[in-house]
Formats: C-alpha cells, sequence, structure tokens
C-alpha cells in the first residue's frame, strides 16, 4: 500500500474512533442511569446536576436531565422534590410538544402525591385553556428549587455568553432551568431585538412567544392571539389603530422597557466593549458607505456593521434613516440583500412585532422598486422573500392542536 493511501487510511479510521467515542456527557448520563437502577438516587442526581453545572455546551440536552431529575426524586420517594424539578421543566421546554410532556409528567407526581386525580387535572386543564374565573396557576404553590451550585455555573455562563441573539438565548435558557421565567422572557424579547438575519428570527420568534410567554403564563392559552401579535402589531392585519382586529401587546405586563439602543441591550457589555463597538460600528459605516471602494470591501463593511448593531441593540428608526439614505445615493458596488435585510430589521424600531416592518414593504410597493434599478430591485426582492418566508412560519405556528388528556387514576412511582 502506498504511503499516501495508508495515511488517508488511518486518518479515516481516527476519524470514525473519535466520532464513535462517547462524550463526558454521554458518560456521565450512563453513569447517573446505573446509580439510577441500582437504587442510588441522590448519586443519580448528583451526577444528573453536573450536565448543568459542567457542561454549558449540552444545553440541548437540559430538558432530558431534569426530567430525569424529576423521575428520579419521584423514584427516590421525594415528590415534593419532583414537583419542583418537574415545574423547572414546565417552564424550560423549548417546544409545545415539550410544554405537552412535562404537563404530563407534573400531573402524574401531583396524582401520586395526592392519592386521586382531581388537583392533577385541574393543572391540566389551566395548562390547556388557561385560568378560569381568575383561579391562579396551580404551579404556583410548588416553587422551584434551590440549586446554589447551578446559579453560579450559569452566572459564568451568562458572563461569557456574548452579545448576539444566540447568546441571549442561551441565557434566557439558563433562567428558565433555574427557576426565574421572566428573568428568561427579558432575554428571549433581547434574542427577538437583536435578530436581524432569517436564521436568527425563525428561532427567536417562536422562543419569543412559545417559550418565553408561555414560560410566564404557566399556559398555552392565548399563545395563538400573542403570535399574531408579533405578526401585526397592535394595530392588527389591517394596520390601522383603534379598529376591531387591534391586538393587545401581551408582553407589556411582563416586561420592563428595554435598555435605551446603543447600549448593548442585556448582553451586560461593560463601558469599554460598548466604546470598542460604537467605534467599530462608526468605521464600519465609514466604509459601508464610501461609493468608491470595490465590491468585496463595502460587503465586509456591511457585515461587520450588521454585527455590531446586532451586539449593541441599535436597530432603531435612526438606523433605517441611514440605510435608506445610502441606498438613495449610488447603486455602485452596494450589497442590496444585506441594505434590505438591514432596513427591514430598524423598521421594528425594536419593537416585539412585525407592524413596522410590513408599513415598510407596504410603503415599497406603493412606489416603483424598478425605478431605482435592477440590482436594487433584486436585493429588495430577496429581502422581502426572507420576510414572506417567517410570516409563513408565523401562520404555520399560530394554530397550537395538541390537547391534554385528564388523568384517569393516579400515577405510580
Amino acid at each position: 500500500m502506498k504511503r499516501s493511501a495508508l495515511i488517508s487510511l488511518l486518518v479515516c479510521v481516527a476519524a470514525r474512533s473519535a466520532m464513535c467515542a462517547a462524550s463526558p456527557v454521554d458518560d456521565l448520563l450512563k453513569e447517573a442511569q446505573t446509580a439510577f437502577t441500582a437504587g442510588k438516587y441522590d448519586d443519580a442526581v448528583g451526577l444528573y446536576e453536573k450536565i448543568f453545572t459542567e457542561h454549558p455546551e449540552a444545553s440541548d440536552r437540559w430538558f432530558t436531565t431534569e426530567k430525569s431529575i424529576a423521575t428520579t426524586l419521584a423514584k427516590k420517594g421525594d415528590l415534593a422534590g419532583a414537583a419542583q424539578a418537574a415545574h423547572i421543566c414546565l417552564d424550560a421546554a423549548s417546544s409545545i410538544q415539550q410544554f405537552d410532556e412535562a404537563a404530563m409528567l407534573v400531573a402524574g407526581i401531583m396524582s401520586a402525591t395526592d392519592g386521586k386525580v382531581d388537583r392533577a387535572n385541574q393543572f391540566l386543564a389551566f395548562a390547556q385553556t388557561g385560568p378560569v374565573d381568575g383561579a391562579a396557576n396551580p404551579m404556583e404553590a410548588t416553587g422551584y428549587p434551590s440549586l446554589p451550585a447551578r446559579e453560579a455555573a450559569f452566572a459564568t455562563i451568562r458572563q461569557q455568553a456574548g452579545d448576539n441573539a444566540a447568546a441571549a438565548r442561551l441565557r434566557a435558557f439558563t433562567y428558565l432551568f433555574s427557576g426565574k421565567p421572566r428573568d428568561a422572557l427579558a432575554q428571549f424579547a433581547d434574542a427577538f431585538r437583536k435578530s436581524s438575519t432569517v436564521t436568527d428570527l425563525q428561532r427567536s420568534v417562536p422562543d419569543l412567544v412559545l417559550v418565553g410567554l408561555r414560560a410566564v403564563r404557566g399556559t398555552k392559552a392565548g399563545l395563538d392571539t400573542a403570535v399574531r401579535f408579533v405578526s401585526f402589531g397592535p394595530d392588527g392585519p389591517d394596520a390601522k389603530p383603534k379598529t376591531a382586529d387591534d391586538i393587545a401587546d401581551p408582553f407589556a405586563q411582563f416586561l420592563p422597557n428595554p435598555p435605551a439602543p446603543d447600549e448593548g441591550g442585556l448582553a451586560g457589555l461593560g463601558a469599554e466593549d460598548l466604546a470598542a463597538l460604537k467605534k467599530m460600528r462608526d468605521a464600519a459605516k465609514l466604509y459601508a458607505g464610501d461609493i468608491y471602494l470595490q465590491a468585496a470591501q463595502r460587503r465586509v463593511a456591511f457585515g461587520v456593521l450588521e454585527r455590531t448593531n446586532d451586539a449593541l441593540d441599535a436597530w432603531s428608526a435612526a438606523e433605517k434613516k441611514w440605510y435608506i439614505e445610502i441606498s438613495n445615493r449610488s447603486e455602485r458596488f452596494l450589497d442590496w440583500p444585506t441594505v434590505y435585510m438591514c432596513i427591514q430589521t430598524a423598521a421594528r424600531d425594536r419593537a416585539l412585532h412585525f407592524g413596522g416592518t410590513r408599513a415598510f414593504w407596504a410603503g415599497i410597493d406603493a412606489e416603483k422598486p424598478e425605478d431605482k434599478g435592477a440590482e436594487s430591485a433584486k436585493g429588495m426582492a430577496t429581502a422581502r422573500k426572507a420576510f414572506d418566508g417567517v410570516c409563513a412560519m408565523l401562520d404555520k405556528i399560530a394554530v397550537l392542536k395538541s390537547v391534554l388528556n385528564p388523568l384517569k387514576k393516579p400515577a405510580a412511582y
């Protein structure tokens, strides 16, 4: 065998071995399951807890790990502790399907605690359809576990997470998995405000409503209306105030006013970092606006500008004005798709809805986009298609069909 072929074979074998090797997280989960099977429930819980305290990169495993903690505590006979862990699962479910799964876990623990299904079924009814006659969320009396080691680890994660939409999302889930749903909702709102790309929006919109808002309410009730608010804004589909289709802001009662634009949102940036970002943003605007630079250089400048605006939480009306002025100045080497994506982002003016973006496109429709040139019209079409895709996604998630069926008998652990 030739030397080069042998080296290639060894590389492939090594790569395959690395892929097959168990990760530290998998090892921990296996150890925890072994301890659980042996009846060493405290050991199992301690091992599961390490997934949170030692492996921030494994946030996609946190939900199933928290479920395992709840199940382990229930098996141990600590039903009060199990209910608190299940409460975290309920808040931190990243989809309606996971929420239903967590709700059934909570109901099972409640029924096992009571020896009957009455309270459990009252909880399931609340989770499905909301309060009846002003009744409180049954989970409020359950509370959350005390998790000092997890809190300390999460504080470090939040500090190191970064300043973009993905970082805000990670911070949100650290709050959910420590029993702080209102703080989580604020971070999901921060992620939405910083979402300037389709990829970010496809994640931040469902997170904002189906995770964050649902967690603070404790119920699926009214989420369809909240999705419509995000899609159309307070004036509703007709875009006219004080008409029959107006939609009340579902977030107002749970969220304080956000920080001022250009201050980094909720990323916790220090004065030096903010100053550096603003300096970079100003330089990027200088280069992006230079019509004599080559196309590649201007594209880089527009990319840097978009990223710093995300970090600074700067997508305000002032940014929209700047981008529109640039688009009116010249067609030479302008990165039109990025320009229009950024205009439609800034058109939101940091609000938690697309009312401003829809108004911007309605204004464009009333004009003749082709008058600005073929490249401008092409970039406009690209951005508009991206926005229409996000709206189509909203239409699909606006109908929540899952149903929580009542228990017929108490669960046994």
